[in-house]
This record gives structure tokens, C-alpha cells and sequence, in this order.
């Protein structure tokens, strides 16, 4: 987290405050964007890749849902520092019934997932949805200039050998844990188990949200960045169609 790493607000590492308005803004654009798809009175919400529980906290307080997170990396099942049960496991293999959701949240997860395991994660968050309700998420555009996860320039255009080579530059605390995907790749796996793609839109965090040596150039890139995102936002939607799901 930003908060214990040293190197915190430096270069184009966000500092704990930057990181808590990118946290708040992706909360806010998220939730209004599945308020506008959800069924009538959602009641149960659950954050897929959930980290420590910061972002299900913010939907915990500021949505009608009652949200849970999941997440490989916990150790067991543990409360997010507002209270929120988090549980150790991953998108493709998800500890729930059937039709136990109305929202599902996938934010910046999907390029982490592996090749080999993004069908059954579909199929999983399929699965878990009711009928009628939405999986909401985000992905950020790996062929952005300066790519997200390792600050560095042209990463996501590289080969993967290449680009866990060229990672030994990056002055990120974290390990090389991605893959260079795009809408495309999300779409097609979404809709081979029978999702709808409701909405797609691109994004990007306001001035505010970013490292201070990054808002001058971004400030200039605006009107670039609005055909060519730093992510997309998008919205995904289990039919009420009996027919639905005959991917799986």
C-alpha cells in the first residue's frame, strides 16, 4: 500500500493522499455507472480482486448494497478496516451460490487474471449474478504511454518476456503480475458465457488524483487522453433471457 511505501509520492508514485482520491473516485464513477443498470433494490454487492477492502468500504458506505470482497492474496478470510468480510479466493473459483449477487465489481482485476483462467472466471461471476443484474468494472488501457502498473514508458507494448525484463526499471514496490489486454479481450470472454456489453465509456482520473509530476503533462493531454484513455470503464449485464449463459 501507499501509505508503508518509502517511495510514496515521489516521481510517478502517488503519495497516500493522491491514492485515497484515485480510491474515491473510482468508487464514485463506478457505483453511479451500475446505479444506472441495476435491477430494483439491489441488496448484495461483491468486490472481486478486493485488495485490503478500501474501495468495498467506500461502496459499503455510499450505495444501498450490503458489499464483500474476495481476493487470492488474502492469507484467510479477514474485515476490511471498515468491517467489510473479505475472503480468500479468486475470480474462478468463487465461494458462493448461484444467483447470489445484483453487482458484481471487477476494478483493474481483469489483466491480472491469466489467460488459462479467464473463461472459468466468467463463467464463475456468471454464475454468482442474478438474472438481470451487472457485473461493473474498469481496465486500464495497457498501451498508454506511461502504463499503469510499472510507471515506465511503452511497458504494455512489449512482449511479456520483455516486458518482465525491462520491470528490473521500475521503481514500483510490487512484482510484474499483468497482462497487456484491452476491451477486446474482456468483450470476448464476457459474451462467450452469454453477458451483454451494456456500456463502455473511456476514463480518466482527474489532476487531483495523480502524482504531482504528472499533472503538467496530463493537464496538457487532456483533450488526446479523451480518445485515448489512461483505462475504460464498462458495464456488463447477465440476461433475464432463459437462454442466456449457453457459453458455460
Amino acid at each position: 500500500m501507499p501509505g508503508s511505501d518509502p517511495l510514496a509520492g515521489r516521481g510517478l508514485l502517488q503519495s497516500p493522499e493522491e491514492w485515497a482520491v484515485r480510491t474515491r473516485v473510482l468508487a464514485e464513477t463506478l457505483s453511479k455507472l451500475a446505479e444506472r443498470y441495476l435491477p430494483p433494490m439491489p441488496y448484495r454487492g461483491l468486490d472481486v480482486g478486493c485488495q485490503t477492502g478500501d474501495l468495498t468500504d467506500y461502496l459499503n458506505a455510499h450505495t444501498s448494497m450490503s458489499w464483500e470482497g474476495i481476493d487470492p492474496a488474502l492469507a484467510g478470510p479477514k474485515r476490511s478496516p471498515g468491517g467489510a468480510p473479505l475472503y480468500s479466493a479468486a475470480s474462478y473459483d468463487i465461494p458462493y451460490p448461484d444467483e447470489h449477487f445484483d453487482c458484481l465489481l471487477l476494478a483493474n482485476v481483469f489483466e491480472h487474471i491469466p489467460p488459462e483462467r479467464r473463461h472459468q472466471s466468467f463463467i464463475e461471476m456468471y454464475r454468482v449474478l442474478r438474472a438481470g443484474s451487472v457485473l461493473v468494472g474498469q481496465l486500464p488501457n495497457p498501451y498508454f504511454p506511461i502504463e499503469s502498473h510499472s510507471r515506465l514508458p511503452f511497458m504494455g507494448w512489449l512482449p511479456l518476456k520483455m516486458q518482465k525484463k525491462y520491470w528490473h526499471l521500475s521503481p514500483v514496490p510490487w512484482d510484474h503480475d499483468f497482462f497487456s489486454v484491452t476491451m477486446r479481450h474482456l468483450r470476448r470472454e464476457a459474451e462467450s458465457v452469454g453477458f451483454e456489453v451494456l456500456h463502455v465509456r473511456n476514463f480518466n482520473y482527474p489532476l487531483e488524483a495523480l502524482p504531482r509530476a504528472a499533472r503538467p503533462v496530463a493537464a496538457i493531454a487532456k483533450r488526446p487522453m479523451q480518445r485515448f484513455p489512461w483505462a475504460w470503464q464498462f458495464v456488463l449485464g447477465r440476461p433475464n433471457t432463459p437462454e442466456a449463459g449457453a457459453g458455460q
